[in-house]
């Protein structure tokens, strides 16, 4: 699947990818930082790396709307990818009702941070490869 891409579309698929795990990063400070507010529901993303592949490994037709507000249909195209917002409605860790658990938050912000961490990689490792070739000359 990804051998198939432009480089281009690697390098979009990179920086949604970074986007993204900055975007949870900020929900998971945000949910450490409510730990202690009765009431609190856990706010998280949908798994963006499934739904990626899932994009990525759809084959089809691709329809374009002529207006955002019209029905999406076709292949959903990865570009267009934005991360989806979930609310914890029904668990809850403690008495007053407040579904956030530190360790949790602590463990999902590690894994979020590595993820994170590789995808700025990747991403400087793509730029060095085209600034060897400028030097090369």
């Amino acid at each position: 699947m990804i051998k198939s891409m432009t480089s281009n579309q690697y390098l979009s698929m990179l920086t949604r990818s970074a986007d993204h795990a900055a975007f949870r990063h900020n929900l998971l400070v945000n949910n450490l930082s409510n730990v202690n507010t009765p009431g609190y529901k856990r706010r998280d993303t949908a798994n963006f790396e499934k739904e990626l592949r899932e994009a990525l490994n759809k084959t089809g037709f691709h329809a374009k709307r002529a207006n955002p507000k019209h029905i999406a249909f076709g292949r959903q195209d990865f570009e267009n990818l934005t991360p989806r917002l979930i609310v914890q409605e029904q668990t809850s860790y403690r008495n007053d009702k407040s579904s956030v658990d530190v360790d949790i938050e602590m463990a999902e912000m590690a894994k979020n941070g590595l993820k994170y961490q590789m995808y700025t990689q990747k991403i400087n490792g793509y730029f060095k490869g085209f600034k060897e070739i400028l030097q090369a000359e």
